[in-house]
């Protein structure tokens, strides 16, 4: 069942990246230079409305949303600059590569080749890497911390950054800020 879930939320998930213009290269590289940010306010609203949606859920229903929390430090800032650059000079993320591979598009295939060769080497590396001093340096300089009260896992709440507000109010604030960007933010910073 939860496999044809998957495929089920990852499906829609594809056709409403479609919709919105997400696998179009074109419209990702203007959002990129700031050019037409339309693609930029649907992401600050969906950001904004699922936040508050999973949180309320989770007030109201605690343990219904799995939560998985990752830890911060120095690898994962390093690795999203990476993904950052890649999706500069790819404009695909592994959500719309996947969506444009569904489109037919060539570009796409050699994408997700990548991506599949990527995690197959640090697969094959990562007994090695886990050894190493560099590993341990900046594994040691973070911690699993959430940005609100009340994510639970593995039947304990994770600390948060806000720790004496109820996460829905968090939510509210963060979630409501970003949807309030969307709104207020003007279709173009910058002419093409």
């Amino acid at each position: 069942m939860e496999i044809l879930l998957a495929v089920i939320l990852g499906g829609a998930f594809g056709f409403v990246l479609h919709r919105i213009g997400a696998t179009n290269p074109t419209r990702l590289i203007d959002m990129l230079r700031l050019s037409d940010l339309k693609l930029e306010k649907v992401i600050l609203f969906s950001i904004g409305l699922t936040m508050i949606t999973i949180f309320t859920i989770n007030t109201f229903f605690p343990g219904a949303v799995h939560f998985s929390i990752r830890t911060a430090y120095w690898g994962v800032f390093v690795g999203g600059l990476i993904f950052g650059l890649g999706f500069a000079l790819s404009a695909l993320c592994p959500g719309t590569g996947v969506a444009a591979l569904g489109e037919g598009r060539l570009d796409a295939v050699f994408y997700i080749l990548g991506g599949l060769v990527g995690t197959f080497l640090l697969a094959l590396s990562w007994d090695w890497l886990t050894q190493t001093a560099l590993f341990h340096l900046v594994t040691d300089l973070g911690a699993k911390v959430t940005l609100a009260e009340g994510v639970v896992r593995h039947g304990r709440e994770m600390p948060a950054v806000f720790d004496s507000i109820p996460g829905i109010f968090v939510a509210l604030i963060f979630g409501g800020a970003l949807i309030a960007l969307a709104f207020i933010l003007p279709q173009k910073l910058r002419e093409k």
